[in-house]
C-alpha cells in the first residue's frame, strides 16, 4: 500500500470522537441490519449482494457483532439492540 493510500485510509487516519462514535454508530446500525437479514434465513453471499458488500465483509461484520453481544453479555450489560 502506498504511502498516500495509507493517508486517504480510514484505519491511518487520526480521527476525531466524533468521527469514531459517527462510524461505530454506522457499523453497528449495518451489523444488526446484517443479523436481520440473516435471522430471516438469507446467507452472507446473498445479504453481501443485497448491501453492496463483499461476502467475507459480512460475515466478518456479523462475527464482530456476535462478539460485541457476548462480550457485553459478560460483564453484565444490557444486549445490544438495533437502533
Amino acid at each position: 500500500m502506498s504511502r498516500e493510500s495509507k493517508k486517504r485510509s480510514l484505519s491511518y487516519r487520526v480521527t476525531t470522537p466524533e468521527e469514531r462514535a459517527r462510524r461505530e454508530a454506522e457499523i453497528e446500525r449495518r451489523s444488526s441490519h446484517i443479523m436481520a437479514l440473516k435471522a430471516r434465513g438469507l446467507n452472507y453471499a446473498t445479504i453481501a449482494v443485497r448491501l453492496g458488500l463483499s461476502a467475507s465483509t459480512v460475515s466478518r461484520l456479523a462475527r464482530e457483532y456476535a462478539q460485541r453481544a457476548q462480550n457485553q453479555a459478560h460483564v453484565g450489560l444490557k444486549p445490544m439492540s438495533h437502533l
